[in-house]
């Protein structure tokens, strides 16, 4: 075996730094594009700023779903046919998700009641319990992006069953797949809850997972040029106008290189592990889901406060950059302050009443 290269059946690292660090910049991307949105709005400033530069900026939910299908698959590969490990893998998840989330969703939850502010979705009793526990919904939950986090939970939902019964039942993905594929082809305007499982969203899980199985049989060649193009091209596409027109085609490109992106940076780092990232930037990607949850109603607060004292004197492309740096700001004041505490208060809960699902083998 080459000098330097790791053998590939032995037990892998479960922190790439990278990855860690794309996170966050997919996070801010995500930003982006809703400051940039709430500016265009008619009561703020009427145009999009930077010319609609980041019209295309919420494909960093393309990363997220790519990176998620590939670290839960990646880190929990052993634990697939072992019943008695999905307990552990369930309150890991648990704790990953919910704890932060609530932080969040409660506090909205009450202001919507008191206030009745939100649109009528949002102060629906129906809505707000399926909003709680990330149940598949027609409607937004009431935090809107948490959308994203239903897929993440079905995932969650569904590696279980393969953790409980086995490899063999992710012989289910590559149909599922061609299915989605189909259904968009012949039938893209779908109704719930087909517009959920066939989602194209889906896709991006499905080909996180496919990379981890890639991995873990071997090596791949060329890892730098694989990072490289998967960068350049998820960055190329961004500038493409009308590529989420459809759906599918959007999820095929951003994700496709999300993939390509993700398999060159983990060979790259599994024959070289690189030196652990700045404090800076090691927080920034460790904050990346508070920033995620959080950033609506910061940008939100932010964008009133500056149109009420500045009005329009302000350029919207200044208001847009203030707007993203206190989402930043406190998306990494969320995590170290809130997100760290309520998973620390919450494990001790979660140990005692979240009990295994199965027997121990």
């Amino acid at each position: 075996m080459p000098k330097g290269q790791a053998n590939p059946t032995s037990v892998p690292a479960q922190k790439f730094e990278m990855l860690q660090l794309g996170r966050g910049v997919a996070a801010m991307m995500v930003v982006m594009y809703h400051a940039s949105r709430i500016v265009a709005e008619p009561r703020f400033w009427s145009h999009p700023p930077f010319a609609n530069l980041f019209e295309n900026f919420n494909v960093g939910v393309d990363f997220f779903f790519v990176l998620s299908g590939f670290i839960i698959s990646w880190a929990h590969w052993k634990d697939l046919g072992q019943p008695a490990r999905a307990d552990n893998y369930i309150r890991k998840r648990f704790l990953r998700i919910y704890p932060p989330y609530w932080g969040i969703l409660f506090p909205l939850i009450l202001f919507y009641a008191v206030s009745g502010g939100g649109d009528a979705s949002q102060r629906d009793p129906l809505n707000m319990v399926l909003s709680i526990f990330l149940t598949p919904n027609p409607d937004h939950p009431v935090l809107g992006v948490a959308w994203t986090l239903t897929y993440e939970i079905f995932f969650y939902a569904l590696f279980t069953v393969f953790i409980v019964y086995g490899r063999a039942w992710m012989l289910i993905l590559p149909p599922w797949a061609l299915a989605i594929v189909v259904a968009h082809v012949f039938h893209p305007s779908m109704v719930f809850p087909a517009s959920f499982f066939l989602s194209p969203f889906n896709l991006d899980f499905i080909g996180g997972v496919w990379i981890a199985a890639l991995l873990r049989r071997g090596h791949v060649p060329y890892p730098k040029l694989l990072a490289a193009i998967g960068a350049a091209g998820f960055f190329a596409f961004l500038g493409v106008s009308g590529i989420q027109d459809d759906e599918l085609v959007g999820r095929l490109a951003f994700g496709s290189m999300a993939m390509l992106f993700v398999i060159g940076t983990v060979e790259r780092e599994r024959r070289r592990p690189s030196t652990a990232l700045p404090r800076h930037l090691a927080v920034f990607g460790a904050s990346s889901y508070a920033l995620y949850l959080i950033h609506p109603l910061i940008l939100i607060a932010t964008c009133q406060v500056l149109s009420r004292i500045l009005g329009r004197s302000i350029p919207g492309e200044w208001a847009i950059l203030i707007m993203a740096i206190a989402a930043a700001l406190g998306g990494i004041a969320y995590h170290l302050i809130v997100e760290r505490k309520l998973i620390a208060i919450t494990r001790p809960w979660v140990a005692r009443n979240l009990r295994p699902i199965v027997a121990d083998q």
